[in-house]
């Protein structure tokens, strides 16, 4: 049984829970200085305060190591000590080797998601107001996207999309015309004048209302009172013509209209134009709600829009859960084809996969070059237009510089890679470290097919499967450094505790060091040795450096 006198289990975890509180104390401080957004603050500065406590733990074991056999009772040297000491010495290696391979990379993930993402919502605020502020509309309102897919409920973007918003109207406005803007002063000292106005405008609210018989009155009122007014005037015989002309009612009237717009609508749904038939049964079911044909053929359009577009808030949905990386694969065959993408952002969701400003280049007998601010691929289809549900005047469409025959009108293209290349190409475009284990094992040689470069990929393998080894001989040096430097009297706990973080601070930059050589140690095998051995080539190399440490701790021990 191990020796309980030690107290190594109270001086380890003393140990983690001041690393977690010095961690997350640290990470409080800087958070000022980090861009993180306020609403992800506290999951921020607790994934750092996790993730110093995994840097500090090799320095943490190592020190707890030298300390339980500093505080052994046992006599008769370092392999009967070890035998006795070292049980709880390694449990703790194996949890802490378990916790960095399946716990930190997730943890490394959700830190760099919240730190791109703050950075991404920064940068297309900042877009968004300079193309406001240039009178780019159509751009603020793609910025405006990203940001909104991110935080809605920030000020800034509050402030911001408000701006965006009263642009967008007075753009309206004047695209519409602003006759009050050519209307001459109204004489305000004369009261005839006013009286007769407001017959004028009432008369003018009752002709576009319909009520043609209360309009002619109300101006001939006006004139009455004032006649000085040609606009008046013409108003009187305009009416009165209406009149003369008067055919069926206003509501009959706007029931006709409505008729023939639902036949256009399904005119241009037989057609195959499924925007501008989606457009009209949008408006047609904002008229009216309990007509059943517009409700259903808005549905059967969205169906079939859904071939050759998808609604942006599919996009705004996939990156509000996504980390956004940057996108890039490379792929290419002997028949002599190539092709290129690369997206700004992408983000992947439970059917498909997003792209923010896509490029896409195919080198064939039929090339494309083509470009798009929203895409959306799904199985081997790459959809390159992005409709707002809710204002569907508001489309994004593709540039091409070079269109094949076949992609006509070039919405949707059968593209050569799908879904689960991409996801795989996400997988792999964030930083290494963020990379589960298991995929990292299995997936380099997908990656390097999808022209991603392996070298550093096997580096972070090599990394993260020695991490287990390099605890394991951190404590074992520990051990004979706590047998070569043990006192003849006990060591006091009030000592014991008070040394124990001095340990841990003295211990953290040699083992940088030795975790920088380490690294210069994958990447050489990384690039001289071929990746079909690489793995077991690397933990036999590590098992060799153990045996070695076992040696260096015994000959520490022994020199006491």
């Amino acid at each position: 049984m191990p020796n309980k006198s030690t107290g190594f289990a109270t001086v380890a975890g003393a140990l983690i829970a001041i690393a977690f509180a010095l961690g997350f104390f640290l990470s409080l401080v800087s958070i000022g200085t980090s861009g993180v957004l306020f609403k992800f603050a506290i999951a921020w500065e607790l994934t750092k305060a996790l993730l110093y406590v995994a840097a500090w733990a090799p320095a943490i074991v190592l020190a707890s190591s030298a300390l339980a056999m500093e505080s052994s009772s046992a006599s008769d040297g370092f392999s009967g000590q070890a035998y006795r000491v070292m049980a709880p010495v390694l449990a703790l290696a194996a949890i802490v080797s378990i916790f960095y391979l399946l716990v930190v990379p997730g943890l490394e993930e959700r830190k760099n998601r919240y730190e791109s993402q703050s950075q991404l919502f920064s940068d297309s605020l900042s877009l968004a107001d300079e193309a406001l502020r240039e009178g780019r509309l159509g751009d603020a309102q793609r910025h405006l996207l990203s940001s909104a897919a991110i935080d809605q409920r920030d000020a800034r973007f509050e402030a911001l999309n408000s701006r965006v918003q009263t642009a967008e109207i007075k753009a309206k406005a004047a695209a519409l015309g602003d006759d009050a803007a050519t209307t001459p002063p109204p004489p305000k000292e004369d009261p005839a004048w006013k009286a007769g106005n407001r017959f004028y405008l009432e008369a003018l609210e009752a002709r576009k209302a319909g009520r043609l018989f209360d309009a002619h009155y109300l101006a001939k009122r006006s004139a009455a009172l004032f006649s000085k007014r040609p606009e008046v005037t013409r108003l009187v015989a305009d009416t009165w013509r209406d009149i003369q002309r008067l055919g069926p009612s206003a509501e009959t009237k706007a029931a006709a209209a409505y008729y023939e717009r639902k036949l256009d609508g399904y005119a241009r749904f037989q057609e195959g134009d499924f925007l501008e038939a989606y457009r009209i049964y949008s408006g047609l079911a904002a008229e009216d709600s309990s007509d059943k044909d517009a409700r259903v053929y808005l549905e059967r359009s969205a169906e079939g829009l859904s071939t050759i577009a998808f609604f942006i808030e599919e996009d705004e949905r996939a990156f509000s859960r996504s980390d956004e990386r940057r996108f890039a694969i490379t792929l290419s065959e002997p028949s002599g084809w190539s092709a290129t993408i690369r997206a700004s952002r992408a983000a992947p969701s439970e059917d498909a996969i997003y792209f923010r400003d896509l490029e896409l280049e195919i080198q064939a007998e039929d090339p494309i070059r083509v470009s798009a601010p929203f895409a959306r691929l799904h199985g081997n289809t790459l959809i390159l237009r992005a409709v707002d549900r809710n204002r569907p005047e508001l489309v994004w469409d593709p540039a091409y510089d070079a269109r094949p025959k076949s992609a006509d009108p070039g919405y949707a293209l059968a593209v050569p890679f799908d879904q689960e290349d991409a996801a795989t190409a996400i997988r792999f475009s964030g930083a290494p470290g963020d990379i589960p284990l298991a995929f990292l094992a299995t997936g380099i040689d997908e990656a390097s097919r999808l022209g991603i470069d392996k070298e550093p990929l096997l580096a972070e393998l090599a990394g993260r499967t020695s991490y287990p080894f390099a605890v394991v001989m951190l404590a074992l040096i520990g051990a004979g450094m706590g047998v070569r430097f043990k006192p003849k009297d006990a060591v006091g706990p009030v000592a014991k505790y008070l040394s124990a973080p001095v340990l841990v601070a003295l211990a953290v930059p040699p083992i940088r060091v030795v975790a920088e050589a380490e690294a210069v140690a994958a990447r050489a095998f990384a690039e001289w040795v071929p990746s079909g051995i690489f793995l077991p080539a690397w933990l036999a190399f590590m098992g060799a450096c153990v045996v070695a440490s076992l040696l260096v701790a015994a000959r520490i021990a022994d020199s006491r």
